[in-house]
């Protein structure tokens, strides 16, 4: 956790914008102090950690980018490793709130994967939290990055959900019984990060090399799941 910031007796207050390097709020983009200021700023944590990644950005980007002061950023969350730990959990909010009746699926495994590429068309709209999640990837390797854990616990519970409602099937006569469903569900997993980051760099202006990994994400994963139902549906 950060030191608790010391504020100079001249300095501004805690909630005064910063004046360095601050982003200009265009057109449509609602002026500072209209918003929850804790919501602005994980507002503009997204849109950096997304950009930039985690290593590359700081707190005085986010404050300044928030319009606040970097004491008026540490009144709200305590330090960059909490902040970035926030993101990592709105990100998850979104996709919980977009796999709509999540508990149903758990015993529809079918239904369940198509909710999933169902999802994967969700997050082309939401490309920032795809960048987000993309950021984490060097926390595979950095067992101290402020990532590692949630990052484990992500895919962990991901190949879970789905290799649970697979066995399920397999009870209710849905899945064939010789299925692999820990398999399939790593697959789709792997699947869709893979996507993702084929996206991220097709969809990155100026990137050379788009033109070799361009990817329509949403229906190369719908293709993958009707194979799934073919080779392993029952009923």
């Amino acid at each position: 956790m950060a030191p608790s910031p010391v504020h100079d007796p001249v300095a501004p207050g805690p909630d005064a914008p910063a004046s360095a390097g601050g982003r200009w709020r265009g057109p449509g983009r609602p002026p500072a102090g209209s918003e929850d200021k804790r919501e602005r700023i994980l507002n503009e944590a997204v849109a950096l950690f997304g950009a930039h990644g985690y290593a590359g950005t700081s707190l005085a980007d986010i404050a300044s980018a928030a319009e606040i002061s970097k004491a008026g950023l540490l009144h709200h969350f305590a330090s960059k490793e909490a902040l970035f730990a926030q993101v990592l959990e709105r990100r998850d909010r979104e996709d919980r709130a977009n796999l709509l009746g999540e508990e149903q699926l758990k015993d529809d495994p079918w239904a369940l994967l198509d909710a999933f590429a169902a999802l994967v068309e969700h997050n082309t709209r939401h490309r920032e939290l795809v960048a987000i999640y993309t950021a984490t990837t060097p926390a595979v390797l950095a067992t101290e990055h402020p990532a590692h854990s949630w990052l484990a616990q992500h895919l962990s519970e991901s190949i879970a959900q789905i290799e649970e409602s697979l066995e399920r099937g397999k009870n209710f006569g849905t899945v064939r019984p010789e299925a692999p469903s820990r398999l399939i569900a790593r697959s789709v997993v792997a699947l869709s990060d893979g996507l993702q980051i084929q996206w991220l760099c097709a969809t990155t202006p100026g990137t050379a090399a788009s033109v070799n990994v361009d990817t329509g994400m949403v229906d190369e994963m719908r293709l993958y799941v009707a194979d799934l139902k073919q080779r392993w549906r029952l009923g």
